[in-house]
């Protein structure tokens, strides 16, 4: 039985410490390296630099004091900002690349390289140089902080401690965690690549992070029978759709890259039926319902151009036009005549930029409080969006407030909760503040905030709060009686 941990954090042992969840996502894969490290540190040889002489049982604190360099000074307070940090022989220094690549156990990164855009099912051109270096897949954006895996406050530490627990190399008693006297990390060592051979569908197509594990549970059903499901909720109903609109649009793009339509669509918003010249981009199913994403003339006003997310089954007549026809809006044709058309990648950049289906609508940035048990169990290492980010300390509310142009009376609302918070303290929290970028006025955004009920708070916008509690006021009086 092999009870010393050296082994090199590879692709397969890295999706093997995560059971299932996709390395593409930065939080899985953020989590996955810290968990290496623990387990060298934890169990690693004696000639591993980062090996800690602990007892065999532990508390946080003493993993901490034994892990990293002038602890007390940048990371024994909860408030501490450990990214002050800028000792290079400290482990919180260290990047995401020196952890793989320049290290004591180091992989091949070439082969490491190969062996993530195989588990990933990426493109051959994706950068992942820049994403391990930015931990996003957008070019535009940078994420410098999180690639020092552990510049980051204890609690992210902590609860990477108890997921150890979960996979049986840890266990725990009270306040402290225990080293395990035989333990087997042979099923990590024979970690392999799932067999790419395997046939499955391209699934690329997929955008929500949590559908894009999918094709690796799937992959793994090798018997006779069907052991995986998936349910997927369809408002639509079976009588309002016409089934061959989605073959009719991928045989209009087959011979087509650049149509133009003349659609007649069945508002709902106007109460009645509009004919609108627009050109089709794709098709996205997002949240229960398939919808055409088009440019050109708004549903609401025909002399406006835009974007609008079409419902497949309100379409009631489709007509193929002429680029040249003289009822398209001048200002399409010569986007088309100058190859100045979008394409899905401009609406996939959209709705990375914020929360919300209506990626054409105006961007604003609320600011979320959570119930602090709802937060640690649903929350704190989940995925909402790209912009969902956590403010871990009051000084880091403070100092984006500061960076804000508010109204007075939104500053003044902000201000109170920092006040809140500062009185409350921030070694035992009672709540966890996030923030995240939204789409205006977009229906999934308040049907999200719905869906968390009360364990959630709206603290900015005002106009965003106001809507929720005026939502929560209706709701209450329906049950008042």
């Amino acid at each position: 039985m092999e009870s010393t941990f050296e082994y090199s954090p590879t692709v397969p042992l890295l999706s093997h410490l995560l059971q299932g969840k996709g390395l593409k996502n930065p939080i899985n894969l953020g989590k996955a390296i810290r968990l290496w490290v623990l387990l060298r540190c934890i169990y690693g040889h004696e000639s591993d630099p980062i090996y800690c002489h602990l007892n065999e049982s532990f508390t946080y604190p003493e993993w901490r004091d034994a892990f990293f360099l002038e602890q007390k000074l940048f990371h024994q307070n909860f408030n501490t900002d450990s990214l002050e940090h800028s000792n290079s022989q400290c482990p919180c220094y260290k990047s995401i690349h020196q952890w793989l690549f320049a290290d004591y156990l180091a992989t091949d990164q070439q082969q490491w390289y190969e062996d993530f855009r195989e588990t990933c099912y990426l493109a051959g051109d994706a950068d992942i140089k820049d994403f391990l270096d930015t931990l996003s897949w957008e070019k535009s954006k940078s994420n410098d902080d999180k690639n020092r895996l552990f510049a980051c406050v204890p609690r992210t530490i902590n609860n990477n401690l108890k997921e150890l627990v979960k996979l049986g190399y840890l266990e725990k008693i009270g306040d402290k965690f225990h080293k395990l006297e035989e333990i087997d990390f042979s099923s990590l060592a024979q970690s392999k690549l799932v067999d790419a051979n395997f046939n499955f569908p391209n699934l690329s197509y997929i955008r929500q992070e949590d559908l894009s594990e999918v094709p690796d549970l799937f992959r793994a059903t090798m018997g006779q029978k069907q052991r995986f499901f998936m349910h997927v909720d369809y408002v639509v109903a079976k009588r309002d759709l016409d089934n061959d609109w989605p073959y009719r649009f991928q045989q209009l793009w087959q011979e087509n890259e650049f149509p133009i339509l003349r659609l007649e669509y069945d508002s709902v918003s106007l109460h009645r039926l509009v004919k609108r010249i627009t050109y089709p981009v794709c098709i996205y199913y997002y949240q229960r319902a398939l919808y055409l994403c088009a440019y050109g003339q708004d549903p609401k006003d025909r002399n406006k151009l835009d974007w609008y997310n079409y419902r497949l089954d309100r379409i009631k007549v489709m007509a193929n036009l002429d680029w040249s026809d003289p009822e398209i809006p001048l200002l399409l044709q010569e986007q088309y005549h100058q190859q100045n058309l979008f394409t899905a990648d401009y609406i996939d950049t959209q709705l990375s930029r914020g929360f919300g289906f209506d990626f054409y609508k105006p961007l604003k940035t609320m600011v979320l409080r959570f119930n602090q048990d709802f937060s640690e169990r649903y929350i704190d290492e989940s995925f909402r969006h790209e912009t969902f980010k956590k403010f871990d300390t009051v000084r880091q509310l403070s100092t984006w407030l500061g960076q804000q142009q508010l109204q007075p009376a939104e500053k003044k609302q902000l201000q109170r909760v920092i006040k809140q918070w500062q009185v409350q303290g921030e070694q035992e929290p009672t709540h966890s503040y996030f923030r995240m970028d939204y789409r205006h006025q977009d229906n999934n955004v308040i049907m999200r905030l719905r869906a968390w009920g009360p364990n959630v708070e709206v603290l900015f916008p005002l106009d965003l709060r106001q809507r929720m509690a005026s939502d929560v006021q209706a709701m209450a009086a329906l049950y008042s009686h």
